[in-house]
């Protein structure tokens, strides 16, 4: 009925440009808990003169229509190829997408790890109204785009406390941590995520990604790989300067040394440098954050930021995803972040 009211008002005669007709059912879900949906039905273009352009096939992908019930295995494929369709991910025959998943297995796009936490997090009482967020991530501006997590995560649950100086490590500490959470909501929640940044570069080097105006593409994340890279070429803690300013850096490079000749030694030793760097971060957030702020639960959330090349949204790497409340034993969330298996 629609559809047919729809064909006789419109036409092609407003120019020599395309009018572009998008027709189907709208699927109210119940909210908050799910999105609303949409049964396309029609999607063409049409233009004075020319034929009319059918696009519906765009909205088939068979590689999301196996029966999992028999092939089990395949889900997980099936939901990368998902978001690739949704141009969240890369296509599965790209560079990017191949060491993505080669060396960051179950890495997901930021706006869906965001939208699982979410929904994850409102069974347990967390609201926009009783929740205060806290992140620390790495300052580098290619994290503070619109398709980041943090960004994502911001734009929902509210204000954010920033902790992660250069590599995402909190730097602010038990000091920050304190001030932070005594301004938490009465009986309110706190959610912090937090993890280093490592960036993948249109042929696939992991570590590398093209800068806005620049020809040349550059590392990231460029601390860590500058520690590191000290660290290679003989750095100790005897070369420290005592006065030196830059004590952000020292403490990757302390942090760093033990490991690089490890690293080194790996496959792809930029990516091994950023799982390290996650425990770098991950053990100075445990030694910030405490419970005893109320009632409410601590949200950590966890993992690597991988930044792509424009046009692909960052993704993350969840690590950690748990529950933690004064006197009660941590509830380990991370299984709901896995891909389906």
């Amino acid at each position: 009925m629609v559809k047919d009211r729809m064909l006789r008002i419109v036409n092609t005669k407003f120019g020599s440009g395309r009018l572009v007709l998008i027709g189907g059912i709208q699927l109210n879900m119940p909210y908050p808990e799910f999105d609303d949906h949409f049964l396309p039905l029609m999607f063409e273009v049409r233009q004075e003169g020319e034929a009319t352009i059918d696009l519906m096939d765009t909205f088939s992908n068979i590689s999301t229509q196996q029966d999992l019930t028999r092939s089990p295995w395949a889900s997980v494929g099936a939901q990368r190829e998902v978001f690739a369709w949704m141009s969240w991910s890369p296509p599965a025959q790209s560079p990017v997408y191949q060491s993505l998943h080669k060396f960051f297995p179950g890495a997901l796009p930021g706006e869906a790890v965001h939208r699982r936490s979410m929904q994850v997090l409102l069974k347990y009482g967390f609201t926009s109204e009783n929740t205060l967020l806290g992140t620390s991530f790495c300052p580098d501006e290619i994290n503070n785009q619109s398709d980041c997590m943090a960004v994502y995560l911001q734009d929902y649950w509210g204000e954010v406390f920033p902790m992660g100086g250069i590599s995402g490590t909190p730097f602010t500490g038990k000091t920050g941590f304190g001030a932070f959470s005594s301004h938490v909501a009465d009986e309110g929640n706190i959610l912090v995520a937090f993890g280093p940044h490592v960036g993948i570069s249109e042929d696939g080097e992991v570590g590398k990604i093209p800068r806005k105006g620049q020809a040349k593409i550059s590392s990231a994340c460029g601390a860590v790989i500058g520690a590191y890279n000290a660290c290679q070429s003989g750095w100790t803690e005897d070369s420290t300067d005592e006065e030196s300013y830059d004590m952000q850096m020292d403490f990757c490079k302390r942090q760093i040394a033990p490991h690089s000749e490890a690293i080194s030694r790996t496959e792809n030793p930029m990516a091994a440098l950023s799982h390290q760097s996650y425990y770098m971060v991950k053990d100075s957030m445990m030694q910030s954050v405490n419970t005893k702020f109320g009632n409410g639960y601590l949200c950590l959330l966890g993992g690597i930021q991988i930044n792509l090349p424009p046009g692909i949204p960052d993704h993350f790497y969840p690590v950690t995803f748990e529950l933690r409340k004064e006197g009660e034993p941590t509830i380990d969330l991370i299984r709901e972040m896995r891909e389906f298996s």
